[in-house]
């Protein structure tokens, strides 16, 4: 606790309070995946699975780990129930936050008020004027939810991590298939489902996560076309981030990145028509919990995206076996349909 005080006090100081919680939020959630990751990914080249013990418990790591005696092992030995390891262990936090206390907390009034936002606000009124734009009133709304979507960039890295966390899948079943296998073949499933993943985490923000839905409601529009302009606003994030990468695709085989471009169009569509079919009241704030608000929204968007991938991947490879999982993938929104909470 004490380091991570000096730590935030440090970045503060550097940055910012702006940047600096934007900062910390990031590394907060990358650097926990990050490791987990690493661990799965050198467990597949290695092994050709996915133990993350298997790497810690190997000769590799054995052979280059601190000898037995190393201070480095005090906090394992404390763990582990060593009295003299736990004593010296708890003393030297104790020390080390005290100092941290002393040294930072006649300061935290001041940080406190810049971070609520007065210092942004009086830097923002020395800063140039912007020309007002006229848009139309669909333009409006979904330029509103760019915006927010800028403006929370925590929000939007906590849907994205769910893209790292299919790297070692599609690791593993680039090595299962062997190294010859086509790229397109195993990018197509993997691109496929981490888009509909990302399209279900940005309609939820957009839909269920909307923090002003009276003063939305008071647009001149009906209620479709408010709705219509927030999956706009989705697809259009989805198209710019899946183009780059489709586009690359395309070079290796045209097949295999028209098989990805319509299966990520599938997939997308298929998360946000399950996000309006569900659709509750919430705050953005909830977003680490949306998928305790329906266990069938979870599941049905999670297939969904499963099956949809299959299908792409099997297009891709040009097999008759994509017909099966698009299938599948129907029965899916079917059921999802059928169990809907608003007809």
């Amino acid at each position: 606790t004490g380091v991570a005080v000096a730590g935030a006090v440090a970045l503060f100081r550097a940055v910012g309070p702006k940047r600096a919680r934007f900062i910390a939020q990031v590394i907060a959630a990358v650097v926990g995946a990050t490791l987990l990751i690493g661990l799965q990914v050198g467990a597949i080249l290695l092994y050709g699975n996915l133990s993350r013990f298997a790497v810690l418990q190997s000769s590799a790591v054995m052979a280059r780990a601190p000898d037995a005696e190393s201070l480095l092992w005090l906090p394992a030995r404390a763990v582990l129930g060593d009295a003299p390891a736990v004593a010296l262990l708890l003393a030297a936090g104790i020390i080390f936050l005290a100092m941290a206390i002393r040294r930072y907390a006649p300061q935290f009034g001041g940080f406190a008020i810049a971070a609520a936002g007065l210092a942004e606000h009086g830097e923002a009124r020395g800063g140039r004027r912007r020309r007002f734009r006229r848009l139309g009133t669909m333009q409006a709304l979904r330029v509103k939810e760019w915006m927010l979507l800028k403006r929370d960039p925590w929000l939007l890295s906590q849907t994205l991590m769910q893209i790292l966390y299919l790297l070692p899948p599609a690791l593993l079943l680039w090595r299962d298939m062997g190294t010859e296998a086509k790229a397109h073949v195993i990018l197509a499933p993997v691109l496929v489902m981490a888009f509909g993943q990302l399209a279900g985490g940005l309609a939820w923000l957009a839909i269920s996560g909307e923090d002003a839905p009276d003063l939305v409601a008071t647009a001149p529009l009906p209620r479709n076309a408010l709705l219509r302009a927030k999956n706009e606003a989705v697809l259009l994030v989805i198209c710019a981030v899946a183009a780059p990468l489709v586009a690359g695709l395309a070079f290796v085989s045209v097949g295999g990145a028209l098989a990805t471009a319509l299966g990520i169009a599938l997939a997308s569509a298929s998360a946000i028509t399950i996000q309006l079919w569900f659709r509750t009241t919430a705050t953005r704030s909830q977003f680490r919990r949306r998928q305790m608000a329906s266990k069938t929204a979870t599941f049905a968007e999670a297939f969904a995206s499963i099956f949809w991938a299959g299908a792409s991947g099997f297009a891709a490879a040009g097999s008759l076996f994509a017909a099966p999982f698009a299938v599948l993938a129907l029965v899916t929104l079917a059921v999802a349909w059928g169990l809907r909470p608003c007809p």
